[in-house]
């Protein structure tokens, strides 16, 4: 099982919905440059172990959204095969919170229902 650490790999403080929010820690951010290509990296039965309470504090809902239900809303997969895919972990239960809005968000999501175009990244 390949593991993508939030808190390690990406960022302890993520936050805001697309790179022009103005940060460098945002959900589309998270989605297109961490969570797509590690997705694309697994085997075919294979799962993507997402740990979302390590040296992270918390989870606005915009970088939730945007971050894990883009991938739905922007056609990459279906919510079926994403949640076939992601196994979402966390050691403190306060995250329990976290994990049931990120599938939450990802069962509401409309598949292709938006055309993605990229935002700037803050210089």
């Amino acid at each position: 099982m390949a593991i993508l650490n939030i808190g390690k790999d990406f960022s302890t403080d993520p936050a805001g919905r697309f790179y022009s929010d103005g940060g460098d820690s945002s959900g589309e951010e998270f989605r297109e440059d961490h969570l797509l290509p590690a997705l694309k990296q697994l085997t075919h039965n294979e799962k993507l172990e997402i740990i979302i309470d390590d040296s992270v504090e918390g989870y606005g809902s915009s970088f939730l959204v945007e971050g894990f239900a883009g991938l739905v809303k922007y056609g990459y997969m279906t919510a079926e095969d994403l949640l076939g895919r992601l196994q979402i972990t966390h050691t403190n239960p306060e995250f329990e919170f976290y994990k049931n809005k990120i599938l939450q968000y990802i069962n509401e999501a409309k598949y292709n229902s938006k055309k993605y175009t990229p935002t700037t990244k803050p210089k």
